[in-house]
């Protein structure tokens, strides 16, 4: 056993090694087959330090320690959310309070190297169900500390991002539930080398899943995730390239199945005009996993679910970002994907989504939201209490879409309203649902 185990430990270290050395010699073998011509300022040398430095003394703060920039806020919103459990049947309204705290750094340590700190906890509490009240303090999904280091021709990027969050609404895979708690985190370095009309770019990141609740320990993983891309600037609005991804995935519990993902595609940047810019980028992708079922325990009895054993599949998207007038701007951006799933090995994922931001009134911002999905998972165990054959796949449809309208009252006050709307049908029992939620909240920059 233990000698099987080392086999299988060498044979992965094996394929990470092969698969970073083929996405470097792919970078650098492109390297050599396009030929400088106008030359630009480079993104990682002394001029893109210097512009750094002068965005840094642009950075509104209210703190000033030495050259340490700081700009804090707090905030408190109240939602009122008519189906806070994502239930078909027996929907649970309730009246949401959450506070939370903003903490901006930025720290110009040398001419070549800043450290950033981005940072919003928080807290949620409910009026009428207590029971589904945050467990520890949230963090939100934009936290992070990273530290940009400037080297000749090369610019380093190490990294941590971080997130505690527990709103199932980002899933759509998931229905009836409340508590969707769960820690990520995302550690690593990236380098970007710049030879004018060649960009090349490595990273290494390591992933960390950590619930917080007992109900979705199951998904508890670490991943190794190997990155690069090579671009070529064509003319100062056109940019081509190529992109490679390698993740290993090892989950801690052998509910779901530890995996290994390799993708290889390449992308088209055009800047249509000054307000009209265009983003494409396509390829295939390979998921190989290690068992064609995944296991499911209920009480003292444990199913065993077909699923699927490997996915070779293509993926596509699109962003377009669009400066109609002075006042006006929209995105629009559309997507056909796979990921690893909740309830099963994968999910496939076509998806759109559309933003549209109105600057109409002075100090009022409003902006619409709307997004449609179209999931199937591979297999799994969504559909284990239904009266459907064991491991049917779920298939959903998801719609929804929001509002948003802000007025800063005072430099330091910043009121906004919010509605949100979501719709999700399922081809399984009871697991669609309807969700509206209205908040208001302030904010007071220190």
């Amino acid at each position: 056993m233990c000698r099987r185990r080392a086999i299988s430990l060498h044979r992965d270290q094996l394929r990470k090694s092969i698969t970073l050395l083929f996405v470097m010699s792919m970078l650098v073998g492109t390297g050599g087959a396009f030929a400088q011509d106008a030359i630009r300022p480079s993104l990682a040398g002394q001029a893109a330090s210097e512009a750094r430095q002068q965005d840094v003394s642009r950075i509104p703060y209210n703190l000033l320690l030495g050259p340490v920039r700081f700009r804090v806020g707090a905030s408190v919103g109240v939602e009122y959310n008519d189906n806070v459990t994502y239930a078909e049947t027996n929907e649970q309204d309730d009246f949401i309070v959450t506070p939370n705290l903003t903490l901006d750094m930025i720290w110009p340590i040398t001419q070549l190297n800043t450290l950033r700190l981005d940072l919003g906890v928080g807290y949620s509490f409910y009026l009428d169900h207590s029971q589904y009240d945050t467990d520890t303090i949230l963090i939100a999904p934009k936290s992070q500390i990273a530290f940009d280091i400037f080297v000749g021709d090369f610019r380093i990027n190490i990294h941590d991002r971080m997130q505690l969050q527990q709103d199932p609404i980002q899933e759509g895979a998931l229905s009836n539930v409340v508590d969707y708690g769960r820690f990520e985190n995302t550690g690593g370095v990236s380098v970007l080398w710049d030879l004018n009309k060649l960009l090349f770019q490595v990273g290494y990141d390591h992933y960390n899943f950590v619930s917080t609740t007992s109900a979705f320990e199951y998904l508890d993983r670490n991943s190794d995730i190997f990155q690069g891309s090579a671009a070529f600037i064509v003319n100062p609005t056109i940019t081509v390239g190529a992109e490679g991804n390698a993740i290993f995935t090892r989950y801690d519990q052998s509910i779901l199945n530890d995996n290994e993902e390799y993708s290889v595609g390449g992308f088209v940047e055009v800047e249509l005009t000054n307000n009209l810019k265009v983003r494409a980028a396509g390829g295939y992708q390979w998921i190989n996993f290690d068992h064609n079922f995944v296991t499911f325990n209920f009480g003292p009895f444990l199913f065993i679910v077909p699923d699927h054993k490997d996915l070779e599949q293509y993926y596509v998207n699109g962003l377009v970002g669009h400066r109609i007038n002075a006042t006006l701007s929209q995105t629009v951006s559309a997507g056909h994907e796979n990921q690893l799933g909740i309830n099963s090995n994968y999910i496939t994922l076509n998806y759109v989504r559309h933003t549209l931001t109105w600057n109409l009134i002075r100090n009022t911002l409003l902006s619409t939201e709307f997004f449609y999905e179209d999931a199937k998972e591979s297999g799994g165990f969504a559909g284990i209490f239904s009266p459907v054959p064991l491991g049917t796949p779920e298939h959903f449809h998801r719609i929804g879409g929001a509002i948003t309208l802000g007025y800063q009252l005072t430099p330091h006050v910043t009121l906004g309203v919010r509605y949100q709307g979501t719709s999700k049908d399922s081809n399984l029992l009871l697991r669609d649902y309807n969700q509206n939620r209205v908040s208001v909240d302030g904010t007071y920059s220190f």
